[in-house]
Protein backbone atom coordinates (compact mmCIF):
# COMPACT_ATOMS: atom_id res chain seq x y z
CA UNK A 1 0.00 0.00 0.00
CA UNK A 2 1.66 3.34 -1.10
CA UNK A 3 1.57 6.24 1.50
CA UNK A 4 -0.95 8.42 -0.31
CA UNK A 5 -3.49 5.23 0.05
CA UNK A 6 -2.61 4.80 3.66
CA UNK A 7 -2.92 8.54 4.29
CA UNK A 8 -6.32 8.28 2.64
CA UNK A 9 -7.41 5.57 5.07
CA UNK A 10 -6.68 7.20 7.88
CA UNK A 11 -8.35 10.14 7.00
CA UNK A 12 -11.27 7.96 5.65
CA UNK A 13 -11.57 5.53 8.24
CA UNK A 14 -12.96 6.93 11.36
CA UNK A 15 -15.71 8.37 9.30
CA UNK A 16 -16.47 5.46 7.25
CA UNK A 17 -16.92 3.74 10.78
CA UNK A 18 -19.14 6.44 12.25
CA UNK A 19 -20.91 5.88 8.93
CA UNK A 20 -21.91 2.57 8.86
CA UNK A 21 -22.39 2.58 12.45
CA UNK A 22 -25.49 5.17 11.86
CA UNK A 23 -26.49 3.48 8.88
CA UNK A 24 -26.76 -0.32 11.15
CA UNK A 25 -28.74 1.53 14.17
CA UNK A 26 -30.84 3.24 11.42
CA UNK A 27 -32.00 -0.18 9.98
CA UNK A 28 -32.01 -1.97 13.06
CA UNK A 29 -33.30 0.12 15.15
CA UNK A 30 -35.97 2.25 13.13
CA UNK A 31 -39.54 3.24 13.88
CA UNK A 32 -40.68 0.73 11.86
CA UNK A 33 -39.17 -2.48 14.31
CA UNK A 34 -39.15 -0.73 17.66
CA UNK A 35 -41.81 1.84 18.60
CA UNK A 36 -39.81 4.00 21.55
CA UNK A 37 -37.26 4.61 18.86
CA UNK A 38 -35.73 8.57 19.73
CA UNK A 39 -38.72 8.74 22.49
CA UNK A 40 -35.85 10.91 24.88
CA UNK A 41 -35.12 13.20 21.99
CA UNK A 42 -38.80 13.75 21.40
CA UNK A 43 -38.63 14.81 25.12
CA UNK A 44 -35.98 17.10 24.59
CA UNK A 45 -37.29 18.83 21.17
CA UNK A 46 -40.65 19.00 23.08
CA UNK A 47 -38.54 21.15 26.30
CA UNK A 48 -37.17 23.26 23.18
CA UNK A 49 -40.21 23.94 21.73
CA UNK A 50 -41.94 24.68 24.92
CA UNK A 51 -38.95 27.33 25.73
CA UNK A 52 -39.98 28.71 22.33
CA UNK A 53 -43.54 28.91 23.16
CA UNK A 54 -43.65 29.75 26.34
CA UNK A 55 -45.27 27.13 28.10
CA UNK A 56 -44.58 25.87 31.41
CA UNK A 57 -41.84 22.87 31.40
CA UNK A 58 -42.72 20.57 34.28
CA UNK A 59 -46.19 21.04 33.65
CA UNK A 60 -46.56 20.09 30.43
CA UNK A 61 -46.46 16.22 29.19
CA UNK A 62 -44.03 15.29 25.90
CA UNK A 63 -44.64 12.56 23.45
CA UNK A 64 -47.02 10.52 24.69
CA UNK A 65 -47.21 12.23 28.15
CA UNK A 66 -43.44 11.74 29.20
CA UNK A 67 -42.60 14.15 31.29
CA UNK A 68 -38.95 16.80 31.30
CA UNK A 69 -36.88 16.16 34.53
CA UNK A 70 -33.98 17.90 33.58
CA UNK A 71 -33.00 21.48 34.73
CA UNK A 72 -34.36 24.16 33.16
CA UNK A 73 -30.55 25.07 31.35
CA UNK A 74 -31.11 21.76 29.35
CA UNK A 75 -34.28 22.63 27.76
CA UNK A 76 -32.77 26.39 26.76
CA UNK A 77 -29.94 23.97 25.47
CA UNK A 78 -31.79 21.77 23.38
CA UNK A 79 -33.63 24.33 21.34
CA UNK A 80 -31.59 24.30 18.76
CA UNK A 81 -32.52 20.26 18.29
CA UNK A 82 -36.62 21.38 18.60
CA UNK A 83 -35.71 24.01 15.32
CA UNK A 84 -34.61 21.10 13.15
CA UNK A 85 -37.22 18.66 11.09
CA UNK A 86 -38.02 15.73 13.26
CA UNK A 87 -35.29 13.40 10.88
CA UNK A 88 -32.70 15.33 10.98
CA UNK A 89 -32.83 16.61 14.36
CA UNK A 90 -32.34 12.20 15.15
CA UNK A 91 -29.75 12.06 12.28
CA UNK A 92 -27.63 14.86 13.68
CA UNK A 93 -28.13 14.05 17.53
CA UNK A 94 -26.73 10.29 16.77
CA UNK A 95 -23.94 11.68 14.89
CA UNK A 96 -22.97 14.09 17.80
CA UNK A 97 -23.50 11.06 20.28
CA UNK A 98 -21.05 8.67 18.01
CA UNK A 99 -18.28 12.01 17.58
CA UNK A 100 -18.78 12.25 21.89
CA UNK A 101 -18.05 8.52 22.07
CA UNK A 102 -15.05 8.75 19.40
CA UNK A 103 -13.85 11.83 21.20
CA UNK A 104 -14.11 9.74 24.75
CA UNK A 105 -11.91 6.67 23.15
CA UNK A 106 -9.36 9.02 22.45
CA UNK A 107 -8.98 10.67 25.62
CA UNK A 108 -8.88 7.76 27.59
CA UNK A 109 -5.97 7.04 25.34
CA UNK A 110 -4.33 10.13 26.42
CA UNK A 111 -5.42 9.72 30.06
CA UNK A 112 -3.47 5.70 30.14
CA UNK A 113 -0.42 7.07 28.23
CA UNK A 114 -1.11 5.08 25.19
CA UNK A 115 0.84 7.02 22.21
CA UNK A 116 1.01 5.72 18.80
CA UNK A 117 1.07 7.36 15.23
CA UNK A 118 -1.02 9.32 14.73
CA UNK A 119 -2.50 7.54 11.59
CA UNK A 120 -2.46 4.53 14.43
CA UNK A 121 -4.65 6.96 16.67
CA UNK A 122 -6.90 7.56 14.59
CA UNK A 123 -7.67 3.89 13.27
CA UNK A 124 -7.77 2.36 16.88
CA UNK A 125 -9.88 5.02 17.69
CA UNK A 126 -12.46 4.11 14.82
CA UNK A 127 -12.12 0.57 15.45
CA UNK A 128 -12.73 0.90 19.46
CA UNK A 129 -15.90 3.27 18.36
CA UNK A 130 -17.22 0.60 16.11
CA UNK A 131 -17.01 -1.61 18.62
CA UNK A 132 -18.50 0.10 21.14
CA UNK A 133 -21.35 1.00 19.43
CA UNK A 134 -22.01 -3.21 19.99
CA UNK A 135 -22.82 -2.39 23.56
CA UNK A 136 -26.12 -2.26 24.80
CA UNK A 137 -25.63 1.28 27.12
CA UNK A 138 -24.14 2.66 23.98
CA UNK A 139 -26.98 0.93 21.68
CA UNK A 140 -29.88 2.47 23.96
CA UNK A 141 -28.68 5.48 24.05
CA UNK A 142 -28.69 5.93 20.50
CA UNK A 143 -32.03 3.99 20.51
CA UNK A 144 -33.49 6.55 22.50
CA UNK A 145 -31.80 9.67 21.50
CA UNK A 146 -29.94 9.55 25.13
CA UNK A 147 -27.79 12.70 25.87
CA UNK A 148 -25.42 10.20 28.01
CA UNK A 149 -22.48 9.79 25.58
CA UNK A 150 -22.26 14.13 25.16
CA UNK A 151 -21.78 13.90 29.31
CA UNK A 152 -19.35 11.36 29.06
CA UNK A 153 -17.15 13.27 26.55
CA UNK A 154 -17.45 16.51 28.80
CA UNK A 155 -16.39 15.43 31.81
CA UNK A 156 -13.31 13.52 30.19
CA UNK A 157 -11.95 16.88 28.77
CA UNK A 158 -11.74 18.42 32.16
CA UNK A 159 -9.20 15.45 33.20
CA UNK A 160 -7.17 16.08 30.39
CA UNK A 161 -3.35 16.69 31.24
CA UNK A 162 -2.62 19.07 28.28
CA UNK A 163 -5.89 21.15 29.33
CA UNK A 164 -5.16 24.82 30.25
CA UNK A 165 -5.99 25.10 34.18
CA UNK A 166 -7.73 27.98 33.47
CA UNK A 167 -10.37 25.89 31.79
CA UNK A 168 -10.27 22.98 33.98
CA UNK A 169 -13.91 21.62 35.81
CA UNK A 170 -15.89 24.46 33.51
CA UNK A 171 -17.14 21.59 30.96
CA UNK A 172 -17.78 19.09 33.72
CA UNK A 173 -20.13 21.88 35.46
CA UNK A 174 -21.85 22.16 32.47
CA UNK A 175 -22.69 18.91 32.02
CA UNK A 176 -24.04 19.44 35.61
CA UNK A 177 -26.02 21.93 34.42
CA UNK A 178 -28.14 19.78 31.51
CA UNK A 179 -28.15 16.34 34.29
CA UNK A 180 -27.05 16.87 38.24
CA UNK A 181 -25.03 13.41 38.12
CA UNK A 182 -21.99 15.10 36.98
CA UNK A 183 -21.95 16.68 40.47
CA UNK A 184 -20.27 13.80 41.87
CA UNK A 185 -17.10 14.05 39.62
CA UNK A 186 -16.51 17.76 41.06
CA UNK A 187 -16.24 16.06 44.69
CA UNK A 188 -13.74 14.27 43.34
CA UNK A 189 -11.67 17.09 41.57
CA UNK A 190 -12.56 18.52 45.02
CA UNK A 191 -11.04 15.96 47.11
CA UNK A 192 -8.02 14.68 44.97
CA UNK A 193 -6.17 18.56 45.41
CA UNK A 194 -7.86 19.95 41.99
CA UNK A 195 -9.85 22.50 44.20
CA UNK A 196 -9.44 25.38 41.65
CA UNK A 197 -10.39 23.08 39.23
CA UNK A 198 -13.72 22.19 41.28
CA UNK A 199 -14.28 25.96 41.76
CA UNK A 200 -14.45 26.62 38.45
CA UNK A 201 -17.13 23.61 38.14
CA UNK A 202 -19.21 25.06 40.72
CA UNK A 203 -18.90 28.33 39.28
CA UNK A 204 -19.94 26.97 35.30
CA UNK A 205 -22.85 24.81 37.32
CA UNK A 206 -23.73 27.88 38.61
CA UNK A 207 -23.93 30.10 35.44
CA UNK A 208 -26.40 27.15 33.82
CA UNK A 209 -28.62 28.02 36.86
CA UNK A 210 -28.63 31.40 36.13
CA UNK A 211 -29.13 31.45 32.67
CA UNK A 212 -32.21 28.98 33.13
CA UNK A 213 -33.42 31.57 35.91
CA UNK A 214 -32.94 34.71 33.76
CA UNK A 215 -34.97 32.89 30.85
CA UNK A 216 -37.41 30.43 32.65
CA UNK A 217 -38.04 32.20 36.04
CA UNK A 218 -41.14 30.06 37.10
CA UNK A 219 -39.94 27.09 35.42
CA UNK A 220 -36.70 27.40 37.87
CA UNK A 221 -38.87 28.27 40.50
CA UNK A 222 -40.97 25.02 40.30
CA UNK A 223 -37.44 23.11 39.57
CA UNK A 224 -35.33 24.29 42.06
CA UNK A 225 -37.47 25.85 45.14
CA UNK A 226 -40.82 23.52 45.00
CA UNK A 227 -38.98 20.01 44.95
CA UNK A 228 -39.11 19.01 40.89
CA UNK A 229 -35.11 17.76 41.13
CA UNK A 230 -36.14 15.98 44.28
CA UNK A 231 -39.69 13.81 43.29
CA UNK A 232 -37.79 11.06 41.06
CA UNK A 233 -41.15 9.48 40.48
CA UNK A 234 -41.46 12.05 37.68
CA UNK A 235 -39.32 9.72 35.70
CA UNK A 236 -40.48 6.41 36.84
CA UNK A 237 -41.48 4.23 39.08
CA UNK A 238 -38.30 2.78 41.77
CA UNK A 239 -39.05 -0.48 41.52
CA UNK A 240 -38.60 -0.97 37.61
CA UNK A 241 -37.11 -3.47 36.37
CA UNK A 242 -34.49 -1.51 34.70
CA UNK A 243 -34.00 0.17 37.66
CA UNK A 244 -30.19 -0.95 39.05
CA UNK A 245 -29.09 1.05 41.62
CA UNK A 246 -29.39 0.24 45.12
CA UNK A 247 -32.58 2.71 45.38
CA UNK A 248 -34.21 0.17 42.81
CA UNK A 249 -32.80 -3.15 45.02
CA UNK A 250 -34.68 -2.01 47.72
CA UNK A 251 -37.71 -0.60 46.40
CA UNK A 252 -38.62 -4.12 44.58
CA UNK A 253 -38.50 -5.49 47.96
CA UNK A 254 -40.82 -3.17 49.09
CA UNK A 255 -44.38 -3.36 49.72
CA UNK A 256 -44.85 0.04 48.70
CA UNK A 257 -42.50 -0.24 45.56
CA UNK A 258 -40.49 2.78 47.05
CA UNK A 259 -37.65 2.60 48.73
CA UNK A 260 -37.58 2.33 52.62
CA UNK A 261 -35.81 5.95 54.39
CA UNK A 262 -33.13 4.13 55.61
CA UNK A 263 -32.21 2.93 52.11
CA UNK A 264 -30.64 7.03 51.91
CA UNK A 265 -28.42 5.98 54.77
CA UNK A 266 -26.60 2.87 52.89
CA UNK A 267 -26.23 4.90 49.96
CA UNK A 268 -25.06 7.50 51.34
CA UNK A 269 -22.23 5.61 52.72
CA UNK A 270 -21.63 3.48 49.67
CA UNK A 271 -20.79 6.94 47.98
CA UNK A 272 -18.54 8.02 50.54
CA UNK A 273 -16.40 4.74 50.34
CA UNK A 274 -16.69 4.61 46.75
CA UNK A 275 -15.49 8.50 47.02
CA UNK A 276 -12.41 7.37 49.34
CA UNK A 277 -11.85 4.52 46.65
CA UNK A 278 -11.30 6.94 44.05
CA UNK A 279 -9.59 9.43 46.15
CA UNK A 280 -6.76 6.13 46.96
CA UNK A 281 -6.60 5.45 43.31
CA UNK A 282 -5.53 8.89 42.02
CA UNK A 283 -2.99 8.86 44.68
CA UNK A 284 -1.50 6.14 43.52
CA UNK A 285 -1.55 7.31 39.61
CA UNK A 286 -4.08 6.37 38.81
CA UNK A 287 -6.48 8.69 37.85
CA UNK A 288 -8.15 6.81 35.34
CA UNK A 289 -9.19 3.90 37.97
CA UNK A 290 -10.54 6.99 40.48
CA UNK A 291 -12.77 8.40 37.13
CA UNK A 292 -14.17 5.60 36.58
CA UNK A 293 -15.03 4.40 40.69
CA UNK A 294 -16.40 7.99 40.86
CA UNK A 295 -18.87 6.73 37.53
CA UNK A 296 -19.99 3.74 38.80
CA UNK A 297 -20.37 4.95 42.08
CA UNK A 298 -22.36 7.37 40.80
CA UNK A 299 -24.66 5.08 39.11
CA UNK A 300 -24.74 3.15 42.28
CA UNK A 301 -25.91 5.51 44.63
CA UNK A 302 -28.25 7.42 42.25
CA UNK A 303 -32.18 7.12 42.53
CA UNK A 304 -32.53 5.46 39.12
CA UNK A 305 -30.12 4.07 37.12
CA UNK A 306 -31.24 2.94 33.74
CA UNK A 307 -29.10 0.88 31.35
CA UNK A 308 -28.16 3.73 29.33
CA UNK A 309 -26.26 5.41 32.26
CA UNK A 310 -23.60 2.61 32.04
CA UNK A 311 -21.87 4.24 29.04
CA UNK A 312 -18.77 4.57 31.11
CA UNK A 313 -18.14 0.96 29.98
CA UNK A 314 -17.05 1.98 27.04
CA UNK A 315 -13.72 4.27 29.04
CA UNK A 316 -13.51 1.59 31.19
CA UNK A 317 -12.82 -1.50 28.79
CA UNK A 318 -10.51 0.87 26.73
CA UNK A 319 -8.34 1.16 29.99
CA UNK A 320 -8.29 -2.14 31.03
CA UNK A 321 -6.95 -3.14 27.30
CA UNK A 322 -4.30 -0.61 27.74
CA UNK A 323 -3.19 -0.99 31.49
CA UNK A 324 -0.04 -2.52 32.91
CA UNK A 325 0.46 -5.16 35.36
CA UNK A 326 3.71 -5.74 37.82
CA UNK A 327 3.70 -9.77 37.05
CA UNK A 328 2.46 -10.80 33.65
CA UNK A 329 -0.89 -12.43 33.49
CA UNK A 330 -3.91 -13.55 31.40
CA UNK A 331 -6.46 -12.22 33.90
CA UNK A 332 -6.89 -8.77 32.43
CA UNK A 333 -7.55 -10.54 28.90
CA UNK A 334 -9.92 -12.73 30.03
CA UNK A 335 -11.91 -9.86 32.13
CA UNK A 336 -11.91 -7.43 28.98
CA UNK A 337 -13.77 -10.25 26.53
CA UNK A 338 -15.69 -11.57 29.29
CA UNK A 339 -16.71 -7.72 30.03
CA UNK A 340 -17.26 -6.61 26.77
CA UNK A 341 -19.39 -9.99 26.27
CA UNK A 342 -21.35 -8.82 29.76
CA UNK A 343 -22.24 -5.84 28.12
CA UNK A 344 -23.20 -6.72 24.59
CA UNK A 345 -25.27 -9.03 25.40
CA UNK A 346 -29.04 -7.79 26.33
CA UNK A 347 -29.40 -8.89 30.05
CA UNK A 348 -31.32 -6.64 31.11
CA UNK A 349 -34.38 -8.09 29.67
CA UNK A 350 -34.11 -11.10 31.86
CA UNK A 351 -36.53 -11.42 34.78
CA UNK A 352 -39.24 -8.30 33.19
CA UNK A 353 -42.16 -11.19 32.92
CA UNK A 354 -42.44 -14.22 35.31
CA UNK A 355 -44.30 -17.05 35.61
CA UNK A 356 -47.55 -15.13 35.68
CA UNK A 357 -49.17 -12.46 34.24
CA UNK A 358 -49.97 -10.85 37.66
CA UNK A 359 -46.39 -10.58 39.32
CA UNK A 360 -43.37 -9.74 37.51
CA UNK A 361 -40.21 -12.07 38.35
CA UNK A 362 -38.52 -9.05 39.22
CA UNK A 363 -41.03 -8.18 42.25
CA UNK A 364 -39.71 -11.73 44.05
CA UNK A 365 -36.98 -11.68 45.96
CA UNK A 366 -35.24 -14.08 44.22
CA UNK A 367 -36.35 -13.01 41.05
CA UNK A 368 -34.67 -9.28 42.47
CA UNK A 369 -31.66 -10.84 43.29
CA UNK A 370 -31.65 -12.40 39.93
CA UNK A 371 -32.57 -8.96 38.20
CA UNK A 372 -29.89 -7.34 40.10
CA UNK A 373 -27.16 -9.42 39.73
CA UNK A 374 -27.80 -9.46 35.72
CA UNK A 375 -27.39 -5.64 35.65
CA UNK A 376 -25.05 -3.06 34.48
CA UNK A 377 -23.98 -2.18 38.01
CA UNK A 378 -23.25 -5.76 39.25
CA UNK A 379 -19.74 -6.29 37.62
CA UNK A 380 -18.80 -2.33 38.69
CA UNK A 381 -19.58 -3.14 42.12
CA UNK A 382 -17.34 -6.37 42.01
CA UNK A 383 -14.66 -4.54 40.79
CA UNK A 384 -14.56 -1.41 43.38
CA UNK A 385 -15.46 -3.72 46.48
CA UNK A 386 -12.25 -5.81 45.67
CA UNK A 387 -9.99 -2.32 44.43
CA UNK A 388 -7.76 -2.65 47.37
CA UNK A 389 -6.60 -6.40 45.59
CA UNK A 390 -5.94 -5.28 42.55
CA UNK A 391 -4.84 -2.17 42.88
CA UNK A 392 -1.61 -2.29 44.22
CA UNK A 393 -0.67 -5.17 41.10
CA UNK A 394 -1.64 -1.97 38.74
CA UNK A 395 1.25 -0.23 37.31
CA UNK A 396 0.95 3.54 37.69
CA UNK A 397 0.09 5.26 34.50
CA UNK A 398 3.50 6.67 32.30
CA UNK A 399 2.10 10.27 32.03
CA UNK A 400 4.80 13.02 33.17
CA UNK A 401 4.34 16.66 33.18
CA UNK A 402 3.82 18.79 30.03
CA UNK A 403 7.34 20.27 28.85
CA UNK A 404 7.56 23.93 29.45
CA UNK A 405 5.78 25.57 25.83
CA UNK A 406 4.22 22.16 25.16
CA UNK A 407 0.50 21.33 25.09
CA UNK A 408 1.35 18.01 24.99
CA UNK A 409 2.23 15.59 28.10
CA UNK A 410 5.48 13.74 27.67
CA UNK A 411 5.12 10.14 28.29
CA UNK A 412 7.72 8.33 30.88
CA UNK A 413 9.16 5.44 29.49
CA UNK A 414 7.03 4.62 26.60
CA UNK A 415 8.82 1.12 26.20
CA UNK A 416 6.80 -0.36 29.44
CA UNK A 417 3.71 0.40 27.67
CA UNK A 418 2.10 -3.01 27.25
CA UNK A 419 -1.46 -3.45 26.79
CA UNK A 420 -3.63 -5.49 29.25
CA UNK A 421 -1.22 -7.37 31.57
CA UNK A 422 1.46 -8.72 29.62
CA UNK A 423 4.50 -6.42 31.13
CA UNK A 424 7.30 -9.25 31.24
CA UNK A 425 8.24 -9.58 35.07
CA UNK A 426 11.83 -8.76 34.18
CA UNK A 427 11.45 -5.44 32.07
CA UNK A 428 11.48 -3.11 35.17
CA UNK A 429 12.83 -4.42 38.46
CA UNK A 430 10.24 -4.36 41.47
CA UNK A 431 13.28 -2.24 43.54
CA UNK A 432 14.08 0.03 40.37
CA UNK A 433 10.83 1.39 39.49
CA UNK A 434 11.06 5.02 38.78
CA UNK A 435 8.61 6.95 40.77
CA UNK A 436 5.26 8.50 39.36
CA UNK A 437 6.06 11.80 38.00
CA UNK A 438 3.79 14.28 39.80
CA UNK A 439 2.00 16.45 37.91
CA UNK A 440 2.00 20.16 37.46
CA UNK A 441 0.33 22.72 37.61
CA UNK A 442 -1.16 21.97 34.30
CA UNK A 443 -2.77 19.10 36.25
CA UNK A 444 -3.18 20.35 39.83
CA UNK A 445 -3.96 23.55 41.74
Amino acid sequence: MTNLSRRRLVAIGPALAVALALAAHAVLFSGVFIPFWMIDLAVYRGAGQAVLDGQRLYETGFHNGMLFTYPPFAAVVAVPVALLPVVAAQFTWTAVGYLALSASVWMVLRLTGTTTARRNTALLVAACTAGASLLAPVQLNVLLGQVNLLLMALILLDFLPALPERYRGIATGIAAGIKLTPLFFVAYLFFTGRRRAACQALAAFAATVLVGSALLLADSRAYWLQGVFFDTTRISPNNLVVNYSLAGFFARLSAQGTAPAWALAVSAVVAVACLAGAVWAHRRGHDVVGLLVIAFGAQLVSPITWVHHGVWVVPALVWLATATWRRATVLPRVLLVLGFAWYATPLWIIGMRGPSDDLPFSFTPLGNLFVTLTGIVTPAAIVIALLPVWLPRLRPARIGPTEPGSAEPVHVAPADIVPVGVAPVDAVPEQAEPQQARPQATHRS
